[in-house]
């Protein structure tokens, strides 16, 4: 008997894939670049010039040998090395939770993969545009972490910055030789956020603020705070990520991510 695919188990959950990273770039109608609004004025564009992106057979890869794009004086612009969102919104029930998945793997280039500050790999689920929230599953070579922001950057009035590890969940201090099956539930209705990996609970927030409607995204980032006017994230450290199969289930239409509206 042939045994079930992981596409067909997804479908057969009630998932939908958002893309099928078919390359061999990355899809402009699905995917787009951000654009970080800089105190002084203008944008910049978190995207590493050492960055090599690769994408085909159903996953997007990025590889960043040795970081090299910094800020001394906006948060935010020094911590992204490499950042991407969706095009799509999705509109979140108010009377059911909805999922949004994508399998992931890590691996940390020199620095200490013991130190997430350093480095690390992230699935973003957020609202910029109202609540400014942040949802991520986040991980480095050897943890696995959960990330809960909301961005005092884009105008939120109690600015928070969270990272969870659940450190009795054990994941044999391995984040690198497949992809982990990571989710975040949302719920409306119970005001609750969920991040899971591999079926199991990393960290739950209830009485949260869940917004109406999210995007997703994927990135690289480091967490080192600047001190005395200067960035730390530069020391000679990069990152290989992969991400596989987004997906997303629970929403309010039944049509295909990629059609919801930007």
């Amino acid at each position: 008997m042939r045994s079930e695919t992981q596409d067909e188990a997804a479908a057969r959950a009630g998932f939908v894939t958002y893309d099928e990273f078919e390359g061999p770039d990355l899809d402009a109608a699905r995917w787009s670049r951000v654009r970080l609004p800089l105190p002084e004025g203008g944008d910049h564009v978190p995207l590493d010039p050492n960055a090599e992106l690769a994408v085909g057979e159903g996953e997007v890869r990025v590889t960043i040998p040795r970081f090299s794009l910094s800020h001394d004086t906006f948060q935010p612009a020094d911590s992204a090395k490499y950042l991407i969102f969706s095009t799509g919104q999705f509109e979140l029930p108010p009377d059911r939770p909805a999922t949004f998945a994508v399998d992931l793997a890590v691996e940390n280039i020199g620095g200490d993969p013991g130190d997430y500050r350093r480095g690390m790999a992230a699935f973003h689920v957020f609202d910029f545009e109202a609540s400014k929230r942040v949802f991520a599953v986040c991980g480095t070579s050897t943890r696995v972490l959960a990330l809960h922001e909301q961005l005092g950057a884009w105008g939120a009035d109690e600015p928070f910055y969270h990272i969870v590890e659940s450190p009795y969940e054990d994941f044999d201090d391995d984040f690198t030789t497949r992809p982990r099956a990571c989710e975040i539930t949302l719920d409306r209705s119970r005001s609750t956020a969920t991040w899971r990996v591999d079926g199991r609970t990393v960290y739950e927030a209830h009485g949260t603020l869940i917004p109406e409607r999210v995007r997703i995204g994927f990135g690289i980032w480091t967490m080192l705070p600047i001190r005395d006017g200067r960035s730390r994230s530069l020391d000679g450290q990069g990152i290989n990520a992969r991400w596989r199969r987004f997906r997303v289930s629970g929403l309010l239409t039944t049509d295909r991510p990629s059609a919801l509206p930007g």
